[in-house]
């Protein structure tokens, strides 16, 4: 395997981490029953733990929800009795049919891997102890309580530490004085910390400069639930003067990158593996690649190499932080449900186009597109100088991206709706794509014959 992309080549203690990763994948082919059809994939105890991660198969969403959740759990605990006992409970991820996945919830394990990654940026170890008044600005489909009306009282969306500030599944039904109530509510409970889907609270603080109102200023805010568009940065940077932050993980796998102070993401060492499949060189690799997590000590449930279906971009240069450890992103590039493509078929991801639109500062927000393979539609929230002028620049820049082959029809519209699972996909080809095209052969993983079928073990 090339080290190039050995994820347990830095850190401060590699020989611990490596004894981490050799525990996890051990005690999955050996005891979880899962992963009885990956043995024949695995190159031995003797071989480099990379070596034998690097032959062995990706966990895919397929897989989870077609084994019984109680496949994946280490030996020596009972789903019936850990439910039964309030230790864990069943959750369902949001997303499309296809994307839910039924999780084990254990709170300590989650509580931990949180608070582990808060050490990995300057601003949130200063602030965050664990026990912080948190508000939380997100759908409430993902998180929180939620209300047709958007009227429960503050004290009904309180639960422990946190405040959910949004109790409405649709952000279009937000009215002025629903904004003025989340802006009351944190000037009343004075969060710590802000954690905040970056759509919505762009959206709230679009209504803050067009109101001339003033925002509670936390001592952090940390962007989590969607991708970070820039668009939507830079409406936080106008109304907060505080650190902002971007947490990057998934219900399964806990929190695996946070980005520090200089804007790098840094991986979660004590709390996961991860593994970067690189596409092929005239795909955008090999600095770019998908990415697969193997967590570390969950008791309630053991994943190994799981497709979290997002891209990173590896950052070929030391941090400027100083942090060593595990693997180090330029950027997490979206979703691969989000990549789109070139007419000539080269992959596009979503924060290549992000980056380009973000150029535009007459765009409040966007939604593209791709109808077919060299047609691109795009939908624009402009400021009110927003105009043929304005859409001629985005066409352009589009053009920049997708080629001069690429058919392109801009629209102005008055907002966008989220998708079902109450996220907004800025980015999105209209017809199936393969990901898995797009990879440097060599790194291609293994398909068992049981995965395709979704049969149990």
């Amino acid at each position: 395997m090339d080290k190039k992309y050995n994820a347990a080549k830095a850190g401060a203690n590699p020989g611990k981490y490596l004894e981490r990763c050799a525990a996890a994948l051990d005690q999955a082919l050996d005891e979880v029953p899962a992963y009885r059809s990956w043995r024949q994939f695995d190159r031995g105890k003797g071989a480099h733990i990379d070596e034998r991660y690097a032959g062995l198969p990706a966990l895919t969403k397929r897989e989870l929800n077609a084994f019984s959740p109680a496949a994946f759990i280490p030996p020596g605990r009972s789903l019936e009795e850990g439910l039964k006992s309030g230790e864990i409970e069943l959750v369902e991820t949001s997303g499309t049919t296809e994307d839910k996945v039924a999780n084990i919830w254990y709170q300590p394990w989650w509580n931990a891997s949180e608070l582990a990654s808060w050490a990995l940026n300057a601003h949130a170890a200063r602030v965050t102890t664990g026990d912080q008044r948190e508000a939380i600005l997100a759908n409430p489909l993902n998180v929180g309580f939620r209300s047709e009306l958007g009227d429960l009282p503050m004290e009904k969306r309180r639960l422990a530490r946190f405040l959910f500030l949004n109790d409405l599944a649709d952000p279009l039904a937000w009215t002025d004085s629903y904004c003025d109530r989340m802006l009351k509510e944190m000037d009343l409970f004075m969060p710590v910390t802000l954690e905040a889907n970056p759509s919505l609270l762009s959206r709230l603080c679009r209504y803050v400069l067009r109101t001339g109102k003033r925002a509670y200023q936390p001592p952090l805010i940390v962007l989590t639930y969607e991708f970070p568009s820039l668009i939507h940065r830079r409406h936080l940077a106008a109304v907060f003067d505080t650190p902002i932050m971007s947490s990057y993980g998934t219900t399964e796998s806990g929190y695996v990158f946070i980005e520090c102070e200089h804007g790098r993401f840094h991986q979660n060492v004590d709390y996961c593996r991860v593994d970067f499949l690189p596409f092929r060189d005239d795909c955008g690799g090999p600095s770019l690649g998908k990415l697969l997590v193997t967590t570390f000590d969950n008791p309630w449930r053991s994943l190994i190499r799981f497709d979290v279906g997002d891209l990173g971009r590896l950052e070929p240069k030391p941090c400027s932080c100083g942090r060593k450890a595990g693997m180090t992103l330029a950027l997490i590039e979206g979703r691969t449900a989000n990549l789109t493509i070139t007419p000539e078929g080269r992959p596009v991801t979503q924060a290549q186009v992000d980056r380009g639109l973000s150029t535009i500062s007459r765009i409040d927000d966007y939604e593209l597109r791709q109808t077919d393979e060299s047609s691109y539609q795009l939908r624009i929230v402009g400021d009110t100088g927003f105009d043929s002028s304005s859409a001629e620049q985005a066409r352009e820049v589009l053009r920049e991206i997708f080629g001069s082959n690429a058919r392109i029809s801009v629209e102005k519209t008055r907002d966008l709706a989220p998708g079902p699972s109450g996220k907004f996909q800025l980015v999105k080809a209209l017809f199936p794509l393969n990901p898995a095209s797009f990879l440097d052969p060599r790194f291609r993983p293994p398909v068992p014959e049981d995965s395709a079928a979704g049969g149990g073990p």
